[in-house]
């Protein structure tokens, strides 16, 4: 998955490589995308970062997490392959919803929840949305050819968009 990208990842080279059988691979999953998902998220896990204290610190904590996970080969090889096999197979939607989107979520809304109970901000209304605010321009970047790098820049400059439509941050600062 590394070296090759998801397009070339196939049932029959990945049992010769590890000296398995096909029956002994469709035992343990429903076919490619599913182990491509297993090991993706076993690899990144759900592991929230470290609290700062601040929602800036605390955006930009998930921001680098989420950097460092779209960069990483294992996700930059294979990211395309899976999200074309995850909407053409319920079972590996719900999964990937579940498993992968559902946690994230919940993590933005805890750090906008610690922000509200520390007073940095007055509320929020729509947490998919800040979600989406946050991990869309990464993906983009991640996605479409020619774009311009997955790094620390873009994880700040999401970040701010945040605060900023959070109002903890004016437009200038």
């Amino acid at each position: 998955m590394v070296t090759e990208g998801f397009s070339k990842l196939t049932v029959e080279a990945l049992c010769s490589e590890i000296g398995t059988t096909r029956p002994a691979f469709y035992r343990r999953y429903r076919n490619i995308a599913h182990l491509a998902f297993d090991v993706i998220r076993r690899h990144f896990g759900a592991e929230p970062p470290q609290e700062t204290g601040s929602l800036e610190g605390d955006l930009m904590a998930l921001q680098l997490a989420e950097v460092e996970m779209f960069a990483d080969p294992l996700m930059s090889k294979n990211l395309s392959g899976l999200l074309e096999s995850v909407l053409g197979d319920p079972a590996l939607t719900e999964t990937y919803a579940s498993q992968f989107i559902l946690p994230r979520r919940a993590r933005v809304a805890d750090v906008l929840e610690a922000a509200v109970e520390r007073g940095e901000i007055a509320g929020y209304e729509d947490v998919p949305f800040i979600c989406d605010m946050l991990v869309g321009p990464i993906m983009a970047r991640s996605l479409l050819p020619g774009s311009e790098p997955v790094d620390e820049a873009l994880a700040r400059s999401t970040t701010r968009a945040v605060l900023v439509l959070l109002g903890a941050l004016t437009p200038a600062a």
